[in-house]
């Protein structure tokens, strides 16, 4: 998504900062200079906003602590590893998968802030294709079930869990998102 530049967002703006602007020499015709440039920004390291995008991403919790490999394995009645993958500040993902076989297979996602934006595209993509997203009653705020996944909003935040290889997978999305629900 979108926050997924951020921190080198803030990286360059940081550096643009930390330079400034240059400005042309005033010449005697046009009278006396005077400095009118604004103070001139702190410079920030890189450790310095490598330790602000950690603080960050501190802030929220990780998605193999919200649902934990644990959990899943009884969820899904086998027993899986949970491998982190974090892509931004307000994203965090989790896979869940047998050590010596394919499935079941489960991504579960957490991406902070992005609940209403998901389900309005999703709301869009369904009046596009009428049946791409169908309605998923009694889970978060708003369900939407899209091919295998399942995009949950839940106040401001969305959860998407992924599967394959998972039988009765609407009564397991269900025990995950309960086990997650309250760590999000």
């Amino acid at each position: 998504m979108h926050h997924a530049i951020r921190p080198l967002a803030v990286a360059a703006l940081c550096l643009l900062g930390a330079q400034g602007c240059s400005r042309p020499t005033p010449s005697a015709a046009s009278g006396p200079a005077t400095d009118t440039t604004p103070a001139a920004a702190p410079e920030l390291s890189a450790q310095a906003i490598q330790a602000k995008i950690d603080a960050q991403n501190k802030a929220h919790p990780k998605a193999c602590d919200i649902v934990t490999a644990q959990e899943m394995s009884t969820i899904l009645g086998t027993p899986v590893s949970g491998e982190l993958h974090e892509g931004s500040v307000d994203k965090s993902e989790c896979i869940y998968k047998p050590d010596n076989a394919v499935s079941p297979y489960v991504e579960f996602t957490v991406e902070w802030g992005e609940g209403e934006s998901a389900m309005a595209a999703a709301g869009v993509m369904g009046k596009i294709a009428p049946g791409i997203a169908d309605p998923y009653a009694g889970i978060g705020d708003k369900a939407i079930a899209v091919g295998t996944g399942l995009m949950i909003k839940t106040g401001d935040d969305l959860v998407t869990i992924m599967f394959s290889g998972v039988t009765d997978a609407p009564a397991k999305a269900r025990k995950i998102f309960d086990t997650a629900k309250p760590r999000i």
